[in-house]
Order: structure tokens, then sequence, then C-alpha cells
């Protein structure tokens, strides 16, 4: 089963392609999501067009071609694309020739937004005009952000129950993120509207020593909460008291069986020279997530071995259950997505 037919109806969702800084205006690029390869490029207006990445004449890969007055070339024989996805022309039918047939690749939904270019991969229509989703602090100029890519050896649902996993951390993380301390941390779950939100009470809670005196230097009191939101976005919030904090969002666009990339945004305001300490986030930030990459990997191993293995589940596992019962009703096509609410208390030990 392959993973269009493993996700059924999460299908019909708005997913990352790429980022806007990645579709310049004159080069096409070639994108994989949900096991489907799709070519991107710009218009003559500078509007992201995203259609199959194959040429309807042989069917050769078109993230090769040029862009020609903003319209798409295909390497092998120059047929040209508009942005709907028709074949506008064809040049060994003469250079003032129309196509005598109709050809069309129909270009899907595309938006851009956010610094992002998001497509729309159902067959169905899309269900919103824009994706609803929008990265936080994107438009406040007091805030720094900036955005990673990365590979995972993993699906989607697994690499979401990682970000916002706290457990993992002193092993995983061991030494930059949290160290073992044997302290018990109450934590509330609440599921409604198709998220996952989880608030944790924990007093004098800090993150990676060094990192945590870089952001909040004040030591001001941190509050954390971790968020899932359906189908495939995870925020995690570091607040330190009412001006300053450090978010990381991830959206989690699904490759191929056991295989995703991630677009994690990053957006954060310390108490003094945002710009100055911006080297030593992103460092920090990226050695964390390589270390998500090989605990995902060591995963991965395991599930490609045996996919029908079930996970055993304690209470210190809830978000991880209601993360998978949301994604499972989203699969089914099920009412209860939107309507479905619960909330649970319960601690667990760091």
């Amino acid at each position: 089963m392959n993973l269009r037919e493993k996700d059924k109806e999460l299908i019909n969702n708005w997913y990352i392609a790429c980022l806007s800084s990645e579709l310049k205006d004159n080069k096409p690029i070639a994108r994989t999501v949900y096991e489907k390869s799709y070519v991107l490029f710009r218009d003559s207006d500078k509007k992201p067009v995203c259609m199959l990445n194959r040429c309807l004449h042989r069917l050769t890969s078109l993230d090769q071609g040029r862009i020609e007055d903003g319209k798409l070339a295909c390497p092998y024989h120059g047929w040209q694309y508009n942005s709907s996805g028709e074949v506008v022309h064809i040049p060994s039918e003469g250079p003032d020739s129309k196509p005598q047939k109709k050809f069309c690749n129909p270009a899907l939904e595309c938006i851009e937004q956010d610094g992002v270019i998001w497509i729309w991969t159902g067959a169905s229509r899309p269900t919103t005009d824009l994706p609803t989703w929008r990265f936080p602090f994107y438009n406040d100029s007091k805030w720094t952000k900036y955005f990673m890519i990365t590979d995972f050896d993993n699906e989607v649902t697994n690499l979401c129950e990682n970000f916002m996993d706290v457990p993992h951390t002193v092993f995983v993380h061991k030494g930059w993120f949290r160290n073992k301390s044997l302290k018990k941390v109450p934590m509330t779950v609440t599921t409604k509207n198709a998220r996952v939100l989880v608030e944790y009470d924990q007093k004098d809670d800090k993150i990676g020593g060094f990192f945590h005196r870089l952001l909040n230097p004040k030591n001001a009191p941190m509050h954390h909460t971790d968020e899932f939101i359906f189908p495939n976005i995870t925020r995690v919030d570091y607040l330190f008291g009412k001006n300053y904090g450090f978010v990381i969002n991830s959206q989690n666009t699904p490759v191929k069986k056991l295989k995703s990339r991630t677009y994690t945004y990053i957006a954060y305001r310390a108490a003094f020279a945002n710009t100055l300490i911006k080297p030593f986030i992103n460092f920090y930030t990226r050695q964390v997530i390589e270390q998500d990459v090989w605990i995902m990997k060591e995963q991965f191993k395991s599930l490609s071995l045996d996919p029908t293995e079930n996970f055993r589940s304690t209470d210190a596992d809830a978000l991880h259950i209601e993360i998978e019962r949301l994604r499972h009703f989203g699969k089914i096509g099920s009412e209860k997505l939107k309507s479905f609410e619960n909330i649970i208390k319960k601690d667990f030990w760091i």
C-alpha cells in the first residue's frame, strides 16, 4: 500500500511545496508531495504555478525546462504551458501556430502566503480559498524569523508526536535542550476544533542552559505550550514574561512512505540584539533538529521492517494518543474530526 492509499482523505489538504525564496522568477523546480512529482514556476505576474512534472507530449520531466514570457517550455520539444496548464505553443507546428488539439496538464490550486508556497494535493476542490494556517509573528517586525528545511526518514504522524514530546528531550537532546532532573510535570491535554493543546504546569522550567540565558537574560518565568494543528502542523511556544519568547512551528509535508519534508519556522524575540544572536540560535536549532532526524531514522528502521506493529502507550503519552485519534478521523473523513472534544489531566516525569 502506498502512502496516498494509506492516508486516504488526508490528501485533501493544503501542504507546503517549497519556500517562496526557493522559487525564482526564471527557473522551475521539482517537488514531490504524496508520491507525485510536481513542477513549480512563476508566471508573467510572478505568481506561483504548480502542475504534474511531466510533459503531455513524451512525458519528459518539466523541471529542466525554461521560462519563456511567463510560460514553462519543455526541455525536450519546447511545448509551452501557461499558468492554467494549457499547451499554448508547439514549436514543431510552426512559429505562429496554435495547437490543433487542446492539451492541458491541469494546474493545482497554489497559494503563496507568509513566505511559503502551498498546494492543494487532493482530487476534490479545496475546502478553503486559502490555507488556514498563518505563521505566528510573521508580520511583526519586533520578532526575528527564519525557515529551515529538513528531510526525515519517517511519516507525518510520528514527526508531529516527536516535535511535541517532552520526555524524549532528556535522552535525545541531553545537554542541548534538557537534562534528566526527576521532576514531576503536570500537564493538561485539550482536544478541540481539530487541535491538541498541551499546557504544562512546571515551576522554574528552563530549556538548554546557555540557550535559555541567551533568550531570557532577565530570567522571567517561562510558559511552555505545545499544539498540534490538523493535519500536519506543530507549534511549540516558550514565552518569557509578557514580551519575549521563542516559537518553533513545523509544517510536515508527506513525500512518500516513511519520507517527509519539514518546513520549520523559527520566530523569537529576545531582550536584546535579536539580529546579533541569530547565528547562535540558528546553529542551536539545527543541532537539535538533526538529533530528531537521527531518532526518527532509528524509529523508521524498525517501522520499515514491520509496519503492522502497534505502539504501546502509557498515561504520559496522552498527547500522542490524541494526535493519532485526529489523524485517524481525518483519514476516514469522519465528522468527529471537528466535533470531538476531550480534556485529559496527567503527570509525567522528566
